[in-house]
């Protein structure tokens, strides 16, 4: 079974009262059978984005219950030379998403997310992307 790495714009979306059910529970899915991996930058997005210390607070706890994906110092170079080989073919995307992406690559994970840039890293990367008709994800 795969893990999963839910990108912020995934989570923000899932947190909106009038996101599409469907996905909403795809993310309480994949939190429930503990296929998510949590990497700082994404941790480090979603908290500044809070709105109050109440909120902030509230979420950050929840986020302790998601497994952390901690990033070893090689990783730098290796990233530094996927975005350098992703710019030169042409996928202009931020590094926060080559970041990601990496992880999900060398974590064999699929990244679910509601930004374009993955699709583009996904098409000249062995980067998965996760649909909610993915067959990993069924028991």
């Amino acid at each position: 079974m795969y893990k999963v790495i839910i990108d912020t714009s995934a989570w923000i979306e899932s947190f909106r009262p009038q996101c599409d059910k469907t996905f909403s529970y795809l993310v309480k899915d994949l939190i429930i059978k503990e296929l998510v991996l949590l990497p700082g930058i994404i941790r480090a997005e979603l908290l500044r984005g809070t709105k109050s210390r109440k909120e902030y607070d509230r979420l950050s706890d929840l986020l302790k219950g998601l497994t952390y994906l901690p990033v070893p110092e090689e990783f730098w170079a290796r990233l530094s030379k996927f975005s350098y080989r992703l710019f030169r073919s042409g996928v202009i995307v931020p590094l926060t998403d080559t970041y990601i992406a990496l992880l999900c690559i060398e974590n064999n994970a699929l990244i679910l997310h509601c930004d374009r840039h993955f699709d583009l890293i996904a098409r000249k990367t062995p980067l998965k992307v996760l649909s909610d008709e993915e067959p990993a994800l069924k028991e």
